[in-house]
């Protein structure tokens, strides 16, 4: 599911929980509605840290996250990770006509790896923990 499907779904059940603790609160009165606020909100908070524990623990296994174009790119194209010493690149200075074509569609690398999708129309180097790289 996309991010954007995401914040839909969640504003969406966001909206109507919400609607709906409104009625239930109006009905019930407000001594018994501040007693299910309370119960609820402990189990949101409680719930939303377990969530935050999760994904500082998903982020931690990914580690050095991957290097990634996904564009249409008029000239060279350089990723370099993990370069132990200097690096030197050069190119040539001269335009390159633009690619045709749309926008390449959406991709997800692998975690940790570098890639590149879309229209190039120049050199691509990737360079992953090298030394001394020089490219002419």
């Amino acid at each position: 599911m996309s991010g954007k499907a995401m914040a839909w779904s969640g504003g969406i059940v966001a909206a109507a929980v919400s609607g709906s603790l409104v009625w239930y609160f109006s009905r019930v009165g407000w001594e018994k509605a501040s007693w299910v606020a309370g119960v609820a909100g402990l189990f949101v908070a409680v719930t939303g840290l377990a969530v935050t524990i999760w994904g500082l623990v998903l982020q931690h296994r990914a580690g050095a996250g991957g290097q990634h174009v996904a564009a249409n790119v008029r000239g060279p194209v350089n990723l370099v990770r993990g370069a132990d010493g200097n690096v030197k690149i050069k190119s040539s200075s001269s335009t390159v006509a633009p690619p045709a074509g749309a926008a390449p569609a959406p991709y997800a690398p692998a975690t940790g790896s570098q890639s590149v999708t879309g229209s190039i129309s120049g050199p691509v180097n990737l360079i992953d923990g090298a030394k001394g790289v020089e490219l002419e």
